[in-house]
């Protein structure tokens, strides 16, 4: 038997975690472990999880495990598991996601061929369920663009021994993780032949929830030690508001202005499958779309700031 810890963590994932758990039992190379990681969920997912393992405990390949850690977050939980392997290796994968049955073996074979390298990943490739999905990803993943990720990669464990644990965040604790690895010398590699894809929503269905879900996301980040980008985010709002006060003959020309830079961001990340949004309603939810993700960032940014603010 390999000795691969595969990761798992869930929150909330009652209506996905059963087809996730037979994606991971149906690997061709089967790991020493899988260690499925309950990150708080306030639904019946872990008791799904309990149920499925006790169901089909003689037929599995490996042991599973249903660790419930009292982590709130994917950093934490992911950092919870890698505390309790104790194999050579260390793979991750996230609820939800479609994935092959040859994708630990595909990681395997490209990580032990290349000994100088620490880790591998794969990529998510996100096209999107309806049109306002469709206009988040273009925003943020890139649409229909193959995208390395952390779920699908596959680590030599004693690079944590190195870089440090996942920070305990929703969001931003894997950039900041890969920043570290960089920065002491962890080789990564790419394997373009292993993608995953979500299952059906891959951001957010509507306009609210692409919204809250900035919000959530940016909230964090200063502790992710990212400081920059919401200082950015903080000091165009401030002098947006300065230019609606005393140059409000400049109003027009700045949200045309802002719209093209955000038009340009989606052709940057996109590359030529922004075409797809070239038609007039797909444009106007496109940059509705982008309205919403900046305005629930800068309310994140803003409330991480007041976090970091209250605890000094």
């Amino acid at each position: 038997m390999t000795e691969i810890t595969v990761i798992v963590p869930y929150f909330n994932e009652a209506k996905v975690i059963v087809e996730t758990l037979e994606q991971l039992r149906a690997q061709t190379l089967a790991p020493s472990e899988v260690i499925m990681v309950n990150s708080s969920s306030t639904d019946n997912s872990s008791l799904v999880v309990d149920a499925w393992i006790t169901q089909n405990q003689s037929l599995l390949a490996c042991p599973f495990r249903n660790l419930n850690s009292s982590t709130n977050t994917p950093g934490g939980s992911k950092a919870a598991g890698v505390d309790i392997a104790t194999t050579e290796f260390v793979a991750f994968m996230d609820c939800g996601l479609n994935f092959s049955p040859d994708w630990l073996a595909l990681q395997f074979a490209i990580l032990i061929s290349d000994s100088d390298a620490s880790w591998v990943s794969g990529g998510l490739i996100t096209s999107g369920e309806g049109i306002t999905d469709k206009c988040a990803i273009a925003h943020t993943y890139g649409y229909r663009r193959f995208r390395p990720c952390m779920p699908s990669s596959l680590l030599r464990r004693n690079i944590f021994e190195t870089v440090g644990r996942f920070k305990d965040l929703r969001a931003g604790y894997d950039a900041q993780w890969i920043r570290d690895a960089n920065r002491f010398g962890q080789k990564r590699l790419i394997n373009d032949s292993v993608v995953v894809s979500y299952f059906g929503t891959s951001f957010s269905p509507n306009l609210w929830k692409v919204f809250k879900k900035s919000i959530l996301y940016a909230r964090p980040t200063l502790r992710s030690g990212n400081k920059k980008t919401p200082f950015v985010y903080i000091s165009a709002a401030v002098v947006g508001i300065a230019i609606a006060i005393f140059l409000p003959s400049l109003v027009v020309a700045g949200v045309v202005a802002y719209f093209l830079a955000r038009l340009g961001l989606v052709i940057k990340k996109s590359k030529s499958n922004a075409v797809y949004f070239l038609r007039p309603d797909r444009l106007v939810m496109l940059l509705l779309t982008g309205a919403a993700l900046d305005f629930g960032k800068l309310i994140g940014y803003l409330r991480g700031l007041i976090d970091s603010l209250s605890t000094k």
